[in-house]
């Protein structure tokens, strides 16, 4: 927690703040380690507070053991506003993904100026905790993705082969899905975000499943595609190239290369096949208490990739009419090395 109230104090110093009011629920957990529907911190450069209504109030005060937090419990927004004048804040810090036009109506009036500032950022560098955390999560989804493949697919619908997955990483001790699994079977894999239908599994066509978990606040997301039977020779052409993108993303991925370079590795492998059209999507993006946030592996992410980051490798083709390939892996950026964190998860791979 340390790193936390230290990176706080750092980022109020650079940007001449009093203090930062966080509004949102993703920031609150990741500051305070406590998990909460609402309620607010206020960070100053000194101490962090926490503020929150009864209902989580004394469970807060039970459970907290670091003593740069005060907890005080919430009994309107009026002891914001005099929190913050008792506090002398003129200057203050908000979250420019979260904070709405009607947070600014209300405090205006209380505070000279605001600085907006991407929070997000914050939360780029994980502690060894949230890496745990995370690893844990992987270790689920990818012992339930092996699990799904070795079960009896053909003739269960995608919304079924979703719900096992999801039961499956429940089972194994998650706390419930990052996000509603995609299933996408035949030319329903030519839809990267497909929503899983009532339509059936065959044989002879590619399944497409991504999925994720949480575990203790912390998301995992991976993306395996498989086949049954024979599948279509063109789409088994796609895998491999989506194979050797993903392979060659994973391994070259490193500290300090650009989100954009990383992108670039991916991108020019499957541009210089017959599937050069057929990527729509960027290689992918940061993973955390939230499934999608910084840092990205994107065309236009031009920032290093930092130490103790983690993100995704994700390259597809999708081919309209006639289906898709993803093939979906976390990696953690160390400074010497990058380590692929759902290597567990087995992959298809093209008999040549």
């Amino acid at each position: 927690m340390n790193y936390k109230t230290d990176l706080m104090k750092h980022v109020l110093e650079i940007n001449n703040a009093d203090a930062f009011l966080m509004v949102s629920d993703t920031n609150r957990y990741w500051l305070s380690e406590f998990e909460s529907s609402f309620g607010f911190v206020l960070a100053t450069k000194n101490v962090v507070y926490l503020i929150l209504d009864k209902r989580y109030y004394q469970k807060a005060l039970d459970t907290n053991e670091n003593k740069a937090i005060t907890i005080q419990c919430f009994t309107s927004m009026n002891m914001l506003i005099n929190l913050i004048k008792k506090l002398n804040i003129k200057k203050l810090m908000v979250e420019k993904e979260y904070f709405t036009f009607n947070d600014y109506l209300f405090f205006k009036d209380s505070v000279d100026s605001f600085v907006n500032f991407p929070s997000d950022m914050l939360r780029i560098q994980k502690t060894e905790k949230e890496i745990e955390y995370t690893q844990k999560a992987c270790d689920i989804v990818c012992n339930a993705m092996n699990w799904i493949q070795q079960q009896e697919l053909i003739g269960k619908t995608e919304i079924e082969v979703g719900n096992m997955m999801t039961t499956k990483m429940l089972e194994l001790g998650a706390t419930k899905n990052s996000f509603d699994p995609i299933v996408a079977s035949g030319m329903n894999g030519a839809y990267p975000h497909h929503k899983p239908t009532q339509k059936i599994i065959t044989n002879d066509e590619f399944v497409t499943i991504d999925s994720g978990c949480i575990y203790k606040g912390y998301c995992s997301d991976l993306t395996r595609t498989f086949p049954l039977g024979t599948p279509n020779e063109r789409l088994i052409r796609a895998y491999d190239t989506v194979y050797q993108s993903n392979y060659q993303g994973i391994l070259q991925a490193k500290y300090k290369m650009l989100g954009q370079d990383v992108d670039k590795i991916c991108r020019d492998i499957i541009s210089d096949t017959e599937f050069k059209d057929y990527f729509v999507h960027s290689t992918g993006h940061g993973v955390g208490i939230n499934v999608h946030e910084l840092p990205n592996t994107s065309p236009t992410y031009d920032k290093p990739l930092e130490e103790n980051s983690i993100c995704t490798i994700e390259p597809g083709i999708y081919i309209p009419n006639l289906g898709g390939i993803r093939i979906e892996d976390m990696i953690l950026v160390k400074k010497d090395n990058t380590i692929c964190m759902t290597d567990l998860a087995k992959k298809w791979v093209v008999k040549k």
